[in-house]
């Protein structure tokens, strides 16, 4: 494991490669300047006259044979000495009287986090008084309580940077993941409207799509939380899919992918049952996975090949007011409780004429918001689905990302959104 003074050498390394404006500085020693000392045979008139000499000087550090014994603060000192008969009683008296006996010391090489660990104990006087700096044990120079916070407060900013940057890229590198999903989507369905809204810079949520040879594969997944641990989760499922179903090949079963998966996560994450039991080194590690609904679409879009694990399909007619569901199983996919062999059902529907469908993660369901501050629900989702049939598919993802943002108002995001809205063939 690396060190702490690893770790601020790295992000000092960075910097520095990153063009950071000045050197970051993460040793003690950056941050010491080399300003004179006085010895224990100094007496407290002398020292009254050394802070007269140096005016700079907010502290000073008591050495004896080149070692630090002590440092004392300019302001302390003189408010004592200035005292009704201090100078009578104590001018002749060494200056190791008004001294502290116990200040920081580092060496020149210690990294600022630990000073700062020191500067925030109970009764530190760090912040006030700085700290001393040695070099092989001997006295080097002094350090500020304030050069010590601006240290730590660029260091901090710099490692914010550096998180950024990586996020950013994390992003970049999610969206190519998607990119040939969008390509293929917009070739098979044109009239389809995928809508895909991290919460964060990167999301967990993801979706895959691979036109066949008779027709298009589809996937909708809800990995576990948002932000980079859901991107880490999302590039596990597109890996996978990556190599399980290809362009221009045989419509594939959708819970026969279903149940790959769940194998996958399983085994990459060390879920599987044998490895999860109690007192095992897996047991008190991740339970993740993720919620998900595939499906093939062939015959000019009107027979469907799908399997869900607790996500849905919901479809609306022409001339039906109720919403058509097609669910999968209640079963999540790569999580700790679902069996390792667990197989996802698959099954076949054929789709009326005029339809119009629409599959969700659960970003718009769960967001907080509305008059009475409660979650959006599916309820609410699906009559509007209901009411706005008449919508082509990106008219009503349009509408449906309006009513979201007024549903939300000054709530927080609470997830990722994902959608997909699609029509019967030749319904725009």
């Amino acid at each position: 494991m690396a060190s702490i003074e690893d770790l601020y050498s790295s992000i000092a390394n960075a910097a520095s490669s990153a063009g950071a404006h000045g050197s970051l500085a993460v040793h003690a020693g950056q941050l010491a300047s080399a300003v004179p000392a006085i010895g224990p045979d100094m007496t407290n008139a002398g020292l009254q006259e050394f802070f007269r000499d140096h005016p700079d000087m907010e502290t000073v550090a008591i050495v004896e044979d080149d070692v630090p014994v002590g440092l004392v603060n300019r302001n302390a000192f003189m408010e004592q000495y200035s005292k009704p008969f201090s100078r009578e009683l104590f001018g002749k008296k060494s200056c190791l009287g008004f001294a502290d006996a116990a200040p920081l010391i580092a060496a020149e090489d210690a990294p600022i986090e630990v000073l700062v660990r020191h500067a925030v104990e109970p009764d530190a006087r760090v912040m006030k008084d700085g700290f001393i700096c040695t070099r092989g044990g001997k006295y080097f120079g002094l350090g500020t309580g304030m050069s010590l916070l601006k240290a730590m407060s660029d260091i901090e900013a710099e490692k914010t940077r550096q998180l950024l940057s990586s996020i950013d890229y994390a992003s970049a590198i999610q969206q190519s993941n998607l990119r040939s999903s969008n390509q293929e989507l917009l070739a098979a369905m044109p009239a389809a409207q995928l809508t895909w809204l991290p919460r964060d810079v990167v999301g967990g949520d993801c979706y895959f799509f691979r036109t066949t040879k008779n027709g298009i594969f589809g996937a909708i997944i809800d990995c576990t939380g948002h932000g980079v641990p859901g991107a880490f989760m999302t590039l596990i499922a597109l890996s996978y899919l990556e190599n399980q179903v290809a362009s221009g090949a045989e419509e594939p079963d959708p819970g026969v992918v279903l149940s790959g998966l769940n194998t996958y996560i399983k085994k990459v994450l060390g879920q599987r049952n044998e490895e999860k039991k109690p007192g095992s080194q897996a047991a008190d590690k991740s339970d993740d996975g993720m919620d998900a609904f595939m499906f093939v679409l062939t015959e000019a879009a009107s027979a469907l090949h799908y399997a869900g694990a607790r996500l849905e399909l919901a479809l609306v007619q022409p001339q039906a007011e109720e919403v058509s569901l097609f669910e999968g199983d209640r079963m999540g996919v790569g999580y700790s409780d679902t069996p390792d062999d667990f197989i996802f059902r698959s099954h076949r529907v054929r789709l009326p004429a005029g339809y119009r469908a629409l599959v969700t993660t659960d970003g718009v369901i769960d967001q907080i918001g509305g008059p009475k501050s409660i979650a959006h629900g599916r309820r609410r989702l699906y009559q509007m689905l209901s009411e706005e049939r008449a919508l082509a598919p990106k008219e009503f993802s349009a509408l449906l990302l309006e009513r979201f943002a007024e549903w939300q108002g000054q709530q927080r995001r609470r997830d990722d959104v994902c959608f997909l809205a699609f029509a019967a063939e030749g319904q725009a």
